[in-house]
């Protein structure tokens, strides 16, 4: 395959998210979120579990987790499809996770459509 077959979907940060990503002190870690942001650039929607997971039960929202390291990392990413992007909404440890969805809802609502 050739980079000129590959496509590259616009994959964006709210800012709250960026501050977030800031935050992640492991150099390591956030290696790895920037390697799973750029995985879903690369394949949009076509990046399929391990590496995301839809979210279900949370209504009308069609946020999804980045899992970097095939959801071996301790991190995540909650993000969104916004007409022909992809917006990252929130960064957090697994373990927040309740508290990431939840700021990933309110922020949704500043792109858009359904929070």
């Amino acid at each position: 395959m050739t980079s000129s077959n590959v496509k590259s979907h616009n994959v964006t940060y709210d800012p709250d998210a960026v501050v977030e990503l800031l935050a992640v002190r492991s150099k390591q870690e956030h290696r790895a979120l920037l390697n799973a942001v750029e995985k879903l650039r690369d394949l949009g929607v076509r990046l399929e579990p391990p590496h995301i997971k839809p979210l279900q039960g949370v209504a009308g929202s069609a946020l999804c987790e980045l899992r970097p390291r095939r959801g071996d990392s301790d991190w995540r990413a909650i993000y969104r499809r916004v007409g022909t992007f992809f917006v990252i909404l929130a960064i957090d440890r697994h373990k927040n996770f309740a508290a990431m969805v939840e700021r990933a809802q309110h922020r949704a609502g500043r792109y858009g459509g359904p929070p």
